[in-house]
């Protein structure tokens, strides 16, 4: 959201308790449906291009259940992420 002018997002922007009223618009760049409502569609199309999740370089042997991660592997990601 857009909150007096600085984009950011509203559950972490502190907002001046003084300030008689203050602005929350939805970001520039995103096309507005109703109100604070954007449609989504391009941001979920270019999250989906970068693919922005984990991946094994061989798949898993258990087809359909779930694979634990080690923490030796979690280790590997530490300040990666």
């Amino acid at each position: 959201m857009n909150i007096d002018g600085c984009n950011g997002l509203v559950c972490l922007t502190k907002i001046e308790s003084e300030s008689s009223a203050s602005m929350i618009t939805p970001l520039p760049h995103m096309f507005v449906i109703k109100d604070l409502v954007v449609d989504m569609t391009n941001f979920y199309n270019q999250y989906k291009s970068i693919e922005p999740w984990l991946k094994r370089k061989n798949p898993p042997e258990t087809k359909g259940k779930e694979v634990l991660q080690s923490k030796k592997d979690r280790a590997k990601l530490d300040g990666i992420i």
